[in-house]
Formats: structure tokens, C-alpha cells, sequence
């Protein structure tokens, strides 16, 4: 998926984690997570890398390893630390870890089946679809307000649930204007969801420029991959509020 895709591949991570979410978090759940984390290690086009969770103790701070390059380490970090229910990651042998944001990491089994079952249905409403603006704008097209429709729609049953909106572009001209630029169509999309009901205290907007790429290079193809609006299923235990001010350092 190019744009409106989580970190996550969606469908097959969540389905998996709604079904290993009906366990405690014994071993039959970070089993699940393994597997999950294997899965989208996979999908993400990162050979090499291998992803275990300790089981004595049981532990959901997952371990990585492999040859590959520090790039490619720190990106596949990242990945493992945004999956549902994982507490942290670390590489093997090494200094290198990556943080989870703990929107779901403390959250009880139940609740991550819920976060889950609503993650897939929204990369379900964006699968094959893309979010697109107006060249150097946040001006929505006309097509992209269908597909708000629908993740709108998708998310109509998930309450209690919030909805963090990203907006990354691709590397190309000035990092700052490119991040004001991130913001701006976060803010447009939160706008519009907002507008189709979704409470305004469950969505909060995050504009990132370019400082999560999915692809690396500068060619179309990753220009292309890399200009996205993501959307993250999460627990609302914060309070959603619009991060314009915060990303522009105000």
C-alpha cells in the first residue's frame, strides 16, 4: 500500500493480532507477536532480519538480528517497535533500539484485539487507494473525499478508540517547509474526518516531513511510496489535540 498504509501492511498483522489478542499475555500471545513481527519484517522487503521475543522469562520486547546495513537496522526497529502490544525493540549485540510510542503496549488483551479489529478495518477502507493533494498544497482532491468517507465509515464503531493521522512527504526541496507541508495535510485530513463525525478529541494530526521514509532513494517510484498519509488505530488514553504548534516547535 503507498499512502494511507500504517508502518503495518494492515490486514494480515491485525488479523493476526486480533486473534492472538484473545489470550493473556502468556506464551501463546507472544507467540502472536513474533509472528506478527516476522510477517511484516517480510513485508516490508527486509531480508535478512530475524525478530524474537524472549520466553524465560516471557517478554515483549522483541530482539532483532541479521546482516545488514545500520539503515536498515534502525528501519526495521522502528517497524517492530510501532506493532500493537510490542514494548520495545532492541538489536542484537548492539546499542541500537527503538522505542515504542506505549499506545498500546500497557493495554490489556481485549482492549488490543478492539485497536486491532479497528486497524484493519481501516487499511481494509484504503486498501489500493490513495490520498492526494494538490502539488505543493493540502488542497484535497475530489476523489480523496470518497476515501475519507470511507475510513470515516470505518471508524464509526470504534469508540473509545483514537486516530492518529500522519503526514509524511518525500525528501525532495526544503525539510522544513517539506514538514510544514506534512502538517498542513494532516491537519486537512483530521479536518475532514472531523467533519464526518469522528469526534474531535479522538484524532490528532502529526505532520513528519520526511523523517519516516518507507522507501530509500529519490526516484519517482520512492518519491511516490514515501508521499503518504497514515493512519494509526490507538488506545485514547491521551488527550487528542492537533500537533501543528508542537511540530513547528511553538
Amino acid at each position: 500500500m503507498e499512502v494511507g498504509g500504517k508502518i503495518l501492511t494492515g490486514a494480515a498483522v491485525t488479523a493476526l493480532l486480533a486473534v492472538v489478542g484473545h489470550y493473556a499475555t502468556g506464551d501463546g500471545y507472544i507467540s502472536g507477536l513474533e509472528k506478527a513481527a516476522q510477517t511484516e519484517i517480510t513485508a516490508q522487503g527486509m531480508d535478512g532480519v530475524t525478530v524474537a521475543f524472549g520466553r524465560e522469562p516471557l517478554s515483549r520486547k522483541a530482539v532483532l538480528d541479521g546482516d545488514v546495513s545500520e539503515d536498515m537496522k534502525q528501519k526495521a526497529l522502528n517497524t517492530i517497535a510501532a506493532i500493537p502490544g510490542v514494548s520495545g525493540a532492541a538489536w542484537a549485540g548492539s546499542d541500537l533500539v527503538a522505542e515504542t510510542d506505549n499506545s498500546t503496549a500497557n493495554v490489556d488483551p481485549a482492549a488490543q484485539t478492539a485497536i486491532a479489529e479497528c486497524q484493519s478495518a481501516v487499511d481494509k477502507a484504503m486498501d489500493g487507494k490513495k490520498l492526494s493533494f494538490r502539488s505543493g498544497s493540502a488542497y484535497i482532491s475530489p476523489a480523496s473525499n470518497k476515501i475519507l468517507d470511507d475510513v470515516a465509515a470505518a471508524l464509526e464503531p470504534c469508540s473509545g478508540l483514537a486516530i492518529a493521522v500522519g503526514g509524511h512527504t518525500d525528501d525532495n526541496g526544503n525539510a522544513e517547509v517539506n514538514k510544514i507541508l506534512s502538517q498542513e495535510r494532516a491537519d486537512r485530513v483530521r479536518a475532514g474526518l472531523i467533519e464526518r463525525g469522528i469526534a474531535e478529541n479522538r484524532v490528532t494530526a502529526t505532520g513528519f516531513g520526511a523523517e519516516q521514509p518507507l522507501a530509500t532513494g529519490s526516484d519517482p517510484e520512492a518519491d511516490a511510496r514515501n508521499r503518504r498519509i497514515e493512519f494509526k488505530v490507538q488506545a485514547a488514553d491521551k488527550k487528542a489535540t492537533n500537533d501543528a504548534n508542537s511540530q513547528q516547535g511553538e
